[in-house]
């Protein structure tokens, strides 16, 4: 009978000893430059992984792109500019001063408090509005992803898309529409699903 206590004892002891040795799963971040770039990064390989189960070319990350997407993020964050597309021919004007050979552009947008896989959460929210579809599915070859949080944790994603010709292809191309249309404004998830 000693045995069979000592033997549980022993068992116990190392099973709250091996426990406690454990490391803790630490709860990672979120907030801050760290988050923000790792939601980038998610959200970028998300689009192209949809981009290569529907046949289409991956896009190219480009930092001068994601740059004036997180500038456009950080504006809605901090309340310099509403929710929505407001100077998109701006951002995109600014673009080709410093891209040489941009066509064409569209640009998604989103915002949620929700931070719970939040690129999953956009992606799949875009993936489900047609506007927003029809940017990710656009012949486009470039993109970058800006994202910014607000005071209170909610997150702003902008997603812009361009289409940049080599100049062989783009002196032998028609001129480029004179519109250039953004699609995308989306409401949170709680707000969309209402609808």
């Amino acid at each position: 009978m000693r045995f069979v206590l000592l033997v549980t004892f022993l068992l116990f002891a190392g099973f709250c000893g091996a426990e406690a040795q454990q490391p803790h799963a630490s709860t990672s971040a979120t907030s801050g430059p760290d988050f923000r770039s790792e939601v980038e990064k998610q959200t970028f390989l998300l689009i192209n992984q949809y981009r290569e189960k529907s046949e289409l070319p991956p896009l190219a990350w480009a930092d001068a792109i994601a740059k004036t997407a997180r500038a456009h993020s950080k504006d809605m964050a901090t309340g310099e500019a509403d929710f929505g597309h407001d100077g998109f021919s701006d951002r995109i004007d600014h673009l080709k001063k410093v891209m040489h050979g941009v066509w064409g552009a569209g640009e998604n947008i989103f915002y949620t408090s929700n931070l719970d896989d939040v690129a999953r959460t956009a992606v799949q929210s875009w993936l489900h509005s047609p506007h927003h579809l029809k940017n990710i599915q656009g012949d486009y070859n470039y993109s970058g992803i800006g994202v910014w949080q607000d005071k209170t944790g909610t997150i702003y994603f902008t997603q812009i898309f361009v289409k940049i010709k080599p100049p062989t292809e783009e002196a032998q191309a028609a001129p480029p529409p004179s519109i250039v249309t953004p699609f995308g404004i989306l409401a949170t998830p709680e707000t969309h699903s209402n609808h």
